[in-house]
């Protein structure tokens, strides 16, 4: 009876794994995509956006820029004719905050992607200024356009002089209390900033836990924080805003999302 219970067992465990196989291979597990779709590039990027900061000189000044299109897909050995519109929804104005050369682009054969140039009228930008240029993918021919990477919107702003890096002395109030403490700002980029602890010395101070770096842009005085991780304690992120006072002190507004520690750091800079 063991024996026959024995082999019923392996029939059946045999029998089950070559459903499963049969199911996974109906269900297109083993299957590689091939199909052929456009998108912008850098669509895939958080809320399909980037931002292009540009450093005005003179008043007539035009910068050109480049998007890429791309095919995805194996490469064809003919072109794949691409027609760029913008969103009516943008906020930046052709022939004010820029100009797009043409409009209609081609991926040559045996080839992946083309570079469609773009002219950002710096000139004529001003820094109150913040317009948004959306482009959106209207035809390509018997390609089919990506659902999810159809559209791009690009952030135009005017830069402002930026220099940042440094030591400071801090001064927090929020949750944890007042803290003082000490961060080193460094430049990782232009206008783009890592402060050495986010917290401003709450995760050492009150919870005797290591610094929280966080990266951070500045563009003319204003500073946002996005979803910079809490590597501390983990699964969990800073998000804030802040401003570059003209004494050049700095005031940083942080929050932890869903341990909800929030402050306000007033950041004064070390004079060596």
């Amino acid at each position: 009876m063991e024996a026959l219970k024995k082999i019923i067992g392996l029939v059946l465990v045999a029998a089950s794994s070559f459903w499963l196989t049969a199911c996974m291979e109906e269900s297109g597990f083993n299957i590689v995509w091939e199909g052929l779709e456009v998108e912008f590039e850098d669509a895939s990027r958080p809320n399909g956006t980037i931002r292009k900061i540009m450093t005005k000189t003179s008043d007539n000044q035009v910068d050109q820029e480049m998007v890429r299109l791309n095919l995805v897909g194996q490469q064809l050995s003919e072109p794949v004719t691409i027609l760029v519109g913008v969103d009516p929804e943008s906020t930046a104005i052709a022939g004010v905050h820029y100009r797009l050369v043409d409009n209609e682009v081609t991926i040559p054969a045996n080839s992946s992607f083309v570079d469609m140039p773009l002219e950002i009228l710096t000139g004529n930008l001003g820094t109150e200024e913040s317009p948004n240029l959306t482009l959106t993918i209207l035809d390509a021919g018997d390609m089919k356009i990506s659902t999810n990477y159809n559209q791009l919107t690009l952030e135009i702003r005017l830069s402002c002089p930026s220099d940042l890096a440094g030591e400071y002395s801090t001064v927090t109030v929020g949750t944890g209390g007042t803290v003082n403490y000490q961060v080193v700002i460094t430049e990782l980029e232009p206008f783009t900033y890592r402060i050495s602890d986010i917290t401003g010395g709450v995760y050492s101070q009150v919870f005797g836990a290591e610094d929280n770096p966080a990266v951070f842009t500045e563009l003319c005085g204003e500073i946002t924080i996005t979803d910079q991780p809490d590597l501390v304690f983990g699964d969990d992120t800073f998000n804030g805003t802040g401003r570059v006072n003209e004494d050049g002190t700095i005031r940083i507004n942080w929050r932890n999302e869903e341990a909800e520690e929030s402050g306000v750091t007033t950041l004064t800079r070390v004079i060596e």
